[in-house]
């Protein structure tokens, strides 16, 4: 059976914008696929991977985010090198029978990164969140040569982890969140804001010394709804360089519709998009 479904599995995906995006995206290709949202709790996880293996199924891929990027690593055949060494997924392609993981979460931040001039090379990083996008970015970025990077959250057994396993490239150093407002923050050349606080429909917002940060400095915030977060918005106040989650969503994205196809999707097509949908959605 050709296997022409794509979409987007974890919980909650009421804010997702990948189907809008990826639609936008594929305009142009004249091509047949589509992408869907599947929403699934825990519990089902091992029986959406069956479905998906089933020989009837049209599935040929889909990608994965919270909480599941971590969770659905014991369900997959393989892992490409980059997801072994990240020990997180955020997309999976269905290949002779078997389900393959592959993560371009660190892809998206480095082309996205790329577009405002930036490169990790001889920079001091701080990553606030332990989780599988922290995970996947922090050991992406390490191997781009930079002098340190630093991680801060709330759990510290992740954390320890982590920095642990960053350590194996560069230095890095944990730092318990409540601690934070006792760090030199001016000392970073990147922040990059990993955790789902700010999220549409997640309360709550990062305790953090904003009056620390200074122009030259770049700030990430990998939340993409609302385009404007509360903690990008502060950021974005003492930075001259403050950057949502939308660039890093379309280009991870470019990347993953390119292992399931081999197509090229228009990124700035999809930019313009995702842009117009968020700036609505706060009038």
């Amino acid at each position: 059976m050709n296997r022409t479904k794509l979409g987007i599995i974890g919980k909650p995906l009421g804010h997702s914008l990948s189907p809008i995006l990826h639609l936008k995206g594929m305009e142009k290709l004249n091509i047949s696929y589509s992408y869907e949202k599947w929403e699934i709790e825990e519990e089902r996880l091992g029986g959406f991977i069956d479905s998906v293996k089933d020989k009837n199924s049209e599935i040929l891929g889909f990608n994965v985010t919270i909480p599941y990027k971590e969770k659905i690593i014991k369900y997959l055949d393989k892992l490409d090198q980059t997801c072994l060494s990240l020990g997180a997924v955020n997309t999976v392609k269905y290949v002779d029978g078997q389900l393959i993981g592959y993560n371009t979460d660190g892809l998206g931040l480095a082309e996205s990164l790329k577009r405002h001039g930036f490169q990790f090379n001889d920079k001091r990083i701080l990553i606030i969140g332990s989780g599988g996008a922290a995970r996947g970015i922090a050991l992406f970025i390490a191997k781009g040569r930079p002098i340190n990077i630093d991680i801060t959250g709330r759990n510290e057994v992740k954390g320890l982890e982590l920095s642990s396993e960053v350590e194996n490239l560069t230095d890095s150093t944990f730092f318990k969140l409540e601690n934070i407002y006792h760090l030199d923050i001016e000392k970073y050349d990147l922040i990059i804001q990993t955790t789902p606080v700010g999220m549409k429909n997640i309360p709550g917002v990062l305790s953090f010394p904003y009056e620390k940060l200074k122009p030259g400095q770049v700030v990430v915030d990998i939340v993409y709804n609302p385009i404007m977060t509360e903690f990008l918005a502060r950021c974005s106040q003492k930075v001259n360089i403050a950057i949502g989650g939308l660039e890093m969503l379309v280009y991870q994205g470019y990347h993953s519709f390119k292992i399931w196809t081999g197509l090229e999707e228009n990124t700035e097509e999809m930019l313009e998009t995702g842009k117009k949908i968020l700036e609505a959605q706060v009038e």
